[in-house]
C-alpha cells in the first residue's frame, strides 16, 4: 500500500473581478447577431422594394392591355412607362416602313411646353442611334454621348436618360425614351429591366392592337363587298358604285381622302371620276378634284402604280414633281395608290391620303385593300359589260319598232293618204272634198310625226354628235326634263346634209335660248318644234300654248336671236297675244354667204 498521497490542484479567484479574455467571449454573438439583423432588415426592405416595384410592373403590364385601339394604347404605354421608372418626361417614338420615325408620342410635358418647341424629334442624334441600333441604352448625361445632336429650341433640359426597343415578334415597332427621374437620380439597371419587361409586354399588347384593328377591316372590307356586289345586281348606275367604292375603300384605311382616277380621253391622263372626303375636310379646298386630269407618265407616282400594277406608299407633302400636286394643296401628306383591278390591267388608280399630320399608312393596308379594290374593279367591269348588254338589247328593239314603223305604218299611211287624194277629185260635194283634202293633210303631217319619230328611235347619245339633227333632239330632250312635259319634235328634208356647220351652231344656240324662255316663262302645257330644209333654206318654228309675250319687258334674248338670223341673211318673226301662246319662226340660208373684207 502506497503511503504517499496526491493533493488536487486548487485555484483561488477573487470574487470582485472577472476575467476580460472571458467577457470578450461572452459579446462577440451578441455583436454578430446584430449585424446580421440588421442585414436580413435591409434584404427584407430590398425585397419588400422589389416586390412592390413587380406589383406596379404587373399593373402596369395590366393597364396596358386593357384596350384594343392603337392610337391610345400607345398613349397609354408611353404614360405607364413614364410613371413605372419614375421619369419626369416620356415618349414612344413609332418606326415607319422606311426606318425612320412617323410618329412621336410626348408625355409628361405641359401644353405651353410642347406649343413652345420648335418641332418633334426626326429620329436623328441619340433617338436616331436607338433606331439604327435597337439595344437598350442607359445614359448619367445625355448630351454627353458623342452621338447627341442637341436639343430644338424651345425643348426642356434633359440629362439622364433610358431607352428601350418595344419589338413585335423579330421586328422592331419603336422605342421607349425616359429622361429625368423626378428624384433626380440615375437611372438604374433595375429601372432599365423593368422597361424592358413592360416593352416587352407592350410589344404584345400592340400586335393584338394590330391583329384586332386589322380583323375590324376584314369585317368591313366584306361587308362593303357584299354592299357593292349588292348594288351592282341590283342595276346601280357605275357611277354610283365608283362613289361607294371610294368612300368604303376611305373608311376601311381611316384616310381622309380617297380618289379614284381612271383613263380619259388622252391616253397619256388619267381623269378624276369620282372622290370622297372626309367630312372635316373643307369644300373650298377639295374644288377641283372631280373632272381633274393628271399625268400618268412613267416618273409620276400614279404612273408608276398604274404601268407596273404594284402599290405605293409614301408621303407626297414636300413633292410636287409626283403629279399630285392637287392632292399637296389640299395639305394631304401620307398617301397610299393601288392599281384599280387587276396587276396585269389595272383600270385606274385609287388614291387614299391623309392630313399631313397623320402617321403613315401602315405595310399590311396594301395587303388587304388591293383585293378589295381588285374586286370592285372587277364588278364595275361585269356592270358596265351588264349595261351594254342591256342597252344593245333596247337598241335593237327600238330599230325593230323604227324599221317596222317605216316598213309597215308609214307606206299604209301613205297608200292610204294617195286613195283618199284620187277619191278628192271624183267629190262632187265641196264641204265633203274639203274634210278628206283636211284628212289627208292631218296623214302627211302623223308621217312626218313619225319619220321623227324614227330618228329619235334610232339616234343614241353615242352617236356622232355633229350631226345637226341630233343635237336638235338633244335639246329638245332636255328640255322634256324641266317642262314635265315631252315637247313634239318634227324634221324634213336634208337637215344633217344641207345645213352648213357655222349656221348648224346659230340654229343650235337659237333653239336652246328658244327651249329656255318657254320652259321660265311660258308656263305652256305642249311644245313643237319643226325643223325643215327646203329650196335653200333651213326654217325653224317653236310653237308654245302659254300666256305670251308679256307687253313692255324688255326682249333682249329675242333681239340676240334676231340678230343672228340678221347675220346669216336670214330673219325671224313672232306672233305672240296675252293667253294665246307664243310662235317663234327663225330662217337662214342653209350656206353661210361670203362676204368681202371691207375695204
Amino acid at each position: 500500500m502506497d503511503g504517499s498521497r496526491k493533493e488536487s490542484p486548487m485555484r483561488v479567484t477573487d470574487g470582485d473581478h472577472s476575467d476580460p479574455d472571458e467577457h470578450d467571449r461572452l459579446s462577440l454573438p451578441q455583436v454578430r447577431l446584430d449585424d446580421l439583423l440588421d442585414e436580413v432588415r435591409s434584404r427584407l426592405t430590398e425585397i419588400s422594394r422589389k416586390q412592390e416595384r413587380i406589383h406596379t410592373l404587373l399593373e402596369a403590364v395590366i393597364s396596358i392591355g386593357e384596350g384594343l385601339e392603337l392610337d391610345p394604347l400607345l398613349l397609354r404605354i408611353a404614360e405607364t412607362a413614364t410613371r413605372l421608372v419614375n421619369a419626369r418626361y416620356g415618349a414612344l417614338g413609332v418606326i415607319g416602313p422606311d426606318g425612320n420615325m412617323s410618329r412621336f408620342i410626348p408625355v409628361g410635358l405641359a401644353p405651353e411646353e410642347i406649343s413652345s418647341i420648335a418641332h418633334w424629334p426626326k429620329g436623328e442624334g441619340i433617338l436616331g442611334l436607338l433606331i439604327k441600333e435597337p439595344e437598350p441604352l442607359r445614359l448619367r448625361d445625355v448630351r454627353a454621348h458623342p452621338e447627341s445632336r442637341g436639343f430644338p429650341e424651345g425643348h426642356p433640359p434633359m440629362h439622364t436618360f433610358l431607352g428601350v426597343p418595344i419589338r413585335i415578334r423579330n421586328q422592331v415597332f419603336g422605342n421607349l425614351y425616359m429622361t429625368n427621374k423626378i428624384d433626380g437620380s440615375e437611372f438604374t439597371g433595375d429601372d432599365e429591366l423593368l422597361l424592358r419587361a413592360l416593352a416587352t409586354a407592350a410589344g404584345t399588347a400592340i400586335e393584338n392592337a394590330q391583329l384586332f384593328a386589322q380583323t375590324q377591316s376584314r369585317e368591313t372590307w366584306l361587308d362593303a363587298s357584299g354592299q357593292i356586289t349588292t348594288r351592282l345586281l341590283s342595276g346601280a348606275a357605275p357611277e354610283e358604285v365608283l362613289r361607294l367604292v371610294a368612300r368604303r375603300a376611305r373608311l376601311m384605311a381611316q384616310a381622309d381622302i380617297a380618289v379614284i382616277a381612271m383613263p380619259g380621253e388622252d391616253p397619256e391622263t388619267l381623269t378624276v371620276r369620282v372622290w370622297d372626303r372626309h367630312e372635316d375636310q373643307s369644300d373650298a379646298l377639295a374644288t377641283g378634284v372631280r373632272g381633274a386630269t393628271l399625268t400618268r407618265a412613267a416618273d409620276t407616282l400614279l404612273g408608276r402604280v398604274y404601268l407596273s400594277g404594284s402599290p405605293l406608299s409614301t408621303d407626297v407633302s414636300a413633292f410636287e414633281h409626283l403629279g399630285v400636286g392637287f392632292l399637296t394643296r389640299m395639305g394631304v401628306g401620307p398617301v397610299l395608290v393601288l392599281p384599280f383591278g387587276p396587276s396585269d390591267g389595272a383600270r385606274g388608280v385609287l388614291i387614299l391620303a391623309r392630313d399631313q399630320e397623320r402617321e403613315a399608312f401602315q405595310s399590311g393596308w396594301s395587303n388587304m385593300l388591293s383585293p378589295f379594290a381588285d374586286q370592285a374593279a372587277v364588278a364595275l367591269e361585269l356592270a358596265e359589260a351588264r349595261l351594254d348588254s342591256e342597252r344593245l338589247s333596247v337598241l335593237e328593239d327600238r330599230d325593230r319598232i323604227a324599221r317596222d314603223l317605216h316598213d309597215t305604218v308609214i307606206q299604209r299611211l301613205y297608200a292610204t293618204a294617195i286613195t283618199l287624194m284620187g277619191t278628192v277629185r271624183r267629190i262632187d260635194d265641196a264641204t265633203s272634198a274639203k274634210r278628206v283634202q283636211g284628212a289627208v293633210d292631218d296623214l302627211d303631217d302623223t308621217i312626218r310625226q313619225i319619220r321623227s319619230t324614227i330618228f329619235a328611235l334610232q339616234s343614241s347619245p353615242d352617236d356622232d354628235a355633229s350631226w345637226l339633227r341630233s343635237r336638235v333632239l338633244e335639246l329638245v330632250n332636255t328640255a322634256a326634263e324641266t317642262l314635265g312635259f315631252s315637247p313634239r319634235l318634227l324634221t324634213q328634208g336634208p337637215v344633217d346634209n344641207a345645213v352648213d356647220e357655222h349656221v348648224g351652231e346659230h340654229l343650235v344656240a337659237v333653239l336652246r335660248e328658244l327651249l329656255s324662255n318657254v320652259t321660265r316663262h311660258a308656263q305652256a302645257t305642249s311644245v313643237d318644234v319643226e325643223l325643215s330644209v327646203d329650196t335653200g333654206e333651213v326654217v325653224l318654228r317653236v310653237t308654245d300654248d302659254g300666256r305670251g309675250v308679256p307687253q313692255g319687258v324688255t326682249r333682249s334674248g329675242l333681239r340676240n336671236l334676231a340678230s343672228r338670223a340678221q347675220e346669216l341673211d336670214g330673219a325671224m318673226t313672232v306672233v305672240s297675244g296675252p293667253g294665246e301662246g307664243t310662235v317663234v319662226e327663225w330662217s337662214a340660208p342653209v350656206q353661210r354667204s361670203e362676204r368681202p373684207w371691207p375695204g
